[in-house]
């Protein structure tokens, strides 16, 4: 037996899990709290122990004698049964050998500017951005964002054909829309056929990124330049501790408040509850940017917003979170700090293909739980559910 790679154990708010990162989060898979024996034979098996060693190891943690030693297997196989179930543990001794890390032929990043077009500027929340590449996809998603020229915390260079090299590096994650690699300081995207992408490459710090793009991305593929640079602006973001939940936020009493949830829960329907019935407007339909300045949680605008097409360009004071939770009722749960940390990691986009990167969401997760108001709402699709969430937050304020 031996840990699945893409698995490790951390803590959240003293209360020890397993999370995935990397594949295993693109694949959906599932984290597992683990109690007192959980996380000792979690630990053990992370060096190896077999079976009977786990057995050994029980027993003398508890001071048991012989005859607890039924209960304790039975408790084992149990355990072990549940962490294969979620392909936390696998009967194979072989370890899967990574790509190489590959040296790149030629330069990684070309100079960053082109004489067909002068460098444009805009800003999204304290990061500032230069651009180089066609008017037309600056003008289409990030005019109402320019700014004046200053020191760019990341550098975009939009132009057409195919880089110098090709060469892998190690595999972060696959899926059937987009493949990362690892190449020394670089994260290199490749997409699907269909964007009108050959690639992209963005510094590990998010200082620069490229697109090497098909001929015909400004008439045919412009959604699709407009989406793939989201990734390299999460990763930039991170670098600079703000990370991206998934969610739809509202304005209310002057602050955002955030509802999420998993596809189809119904965070859209929510926030229009709350219009309807309280004319609390939509500041962006799919997605917000957060961050602590000076001790204070806030949320800044952000042009990215799925289908919604609503955004605002504006900074607000987080208000609070709310996850939504499908159910034939209306009721507010209160969570504890290491359930809301990780409700806060579940529903992030912020970058996860390393258990570093997990880690810094993780940190960030614990050090904004304590300074907002984080919410379970299990609700029906009713007007009521605005009303019990607003009643709640009143009541919190």
């Amino acid at each position: 037996m031996k840990i699945s790679d893409g698995f490790f154990k951390t803590t959240l708010s003293s209360v020890p899990y397993v999370l995935p990162y990397g594949q295993n989060i693109a694949d959906h898979a599932r984290s597992l709290r683990l109690n007192e024996s959980g996380a000792l034979l979690w630990d053990a098996l992370s060096t190896g122990a077999d079976k009977s060693t786990l057995l050994s190891i029980m027993k003398n943690h508890y001071n048991a004698d012989e005859t607890m030693l039924p209960q304790f297997e039975s408790d084992l196989d149990s355990y072990l049964s549940t962490l294969k179930k979620l392909g936390m543990l696998s009967d194979n001794t072989l370890t899967q050998t990574a790509c190489p890390d590959h040296v790149w032929t030629g330069n990684t990043f070309p100079a960053l500017f082109s004489d067909n077009h002068a460098l444009k500027y805009f800003k999204i929340g304290i990061l500032c951005f230069s651009w180089s590449g066609p008017d037309v996809l600056f003008d289409t998603y990030f005019k109402d964002f320019s700014c004046e020229a200053a020191v760019a915390d990341q550098a975009i260079l939009v132009q057409t054909g195919k880089p110098s090299g090709l060469l892998e590096g190690t595999l972060l994650l696959s899926t059937a829309e987009l493949t990362i690699f690892d190449v020394t300081d670089t994260y290199r995207f490749v997409f699907g056929t269909h964007w009108g992408i050959h690639e992209m490459r963005v510094k590990k710090d998010g200082s620069a990124a490229v697109l090497y793009c098909t001929d015909d991305y400004t008439t045919n593929h412009a959604d699709d330049i407009f989406h793939a640079l989201r990734f390299a602006f999460l990763i930039v973001a991170a670098w600079h501790d703000l990370f991206v939940l998934h969610s739809v936020s509202i304005l209310y009493q002057g602050k955002a408040w955030l509802f999420s949830g998993s596809s189809g829960t119904g965070k859209s329907t929510h926030a229009d509850l709350w219009m309807n019935q309280y004319q609390t407007p939509v500041l962006n339909g799919d997605l917000n940017i957060l961050g602590i300045k000076d001790g204070m949680p806030c949320v800044y605008g952000l042009p990215w917003c799925g289908t919604s097409e609503i955004y605002t360009t504006t900074t607000y004071p987080l208000g609070g979170i709310v996850f939504l939770k499908q159910a034939p009722f209306n009721r507010v749960d209160f969570l504890s700090l290491d359930e809301q940390a990780l409700c806060l990691v579940q529903r992030m986009i912020s970058p996860s293909w390393t258990k570093d990167l997990v880690l810094k969401s993780l940190a960030f997760a614990e050090k904004l739980a304590p300074l907002t108001r984080i919410f379970r709402l299990n609700c029906t699709k009713d007007p009521e559910a605005a009303a019990v969430m607003k009643a709640a937050i009143d009541l919190s304020v």
